[in-house]
């Protein structure tokens, strides 16, 4: 019985070992579950991270082209008031040297009608 007893001890350390030795794999597994597991977020935390900059970064590049764009057209309508400004001044600078020159003409007749004839 002694023997028995004996085999039954054995038996059951034996049992123990592989218990523990299953709990052991077990918290390793899921150690290195866990371990998999912060990898992955911190992957898909960083994957997020890169989405929202290049989203950040493309409406920044779509503000700049909807700026360009209106400056631009600022830019355009600008320069075609300035074209039509000096369009109008070059009417103005021609009226007068009409003017000048009308006027110069009736100076030099007013000058010899008054120096008279045969002078």
């Amino acid at each position: 019985r002694a023997a028995e007893e004996a085999e039954a001890a054995a038996r059951a350390l034996e049992l123990q070992a592989q218990v523990e030795a299953v709990l052991a794999a077990t918290t390793e597994e899921l150690s290195v579950e866990r371990k998999v597991r912060a990898c992955s977020e911190a992957v898909l935390a960083e994957a997020h991270a890169d989405v929202q900059e290049e989203e950040r970064l493309r409406r920044e590049e779509e503000s700049k082209r909807a700026f360009e764009r209106r400056t631009n057209m600022a830019l355009r309508s600008a320069n075609e008031e300035l074209r039509g400004k000096v369009e109008s001044l070059g009417a103005m600078v021609e009226s007068l040297n009409t003017l000048l020159a009308g006027l110069s003409k009736t100076s030099r007749n007013t000058k010899l009608s008054q120096r008279g004839p045969g002078m």
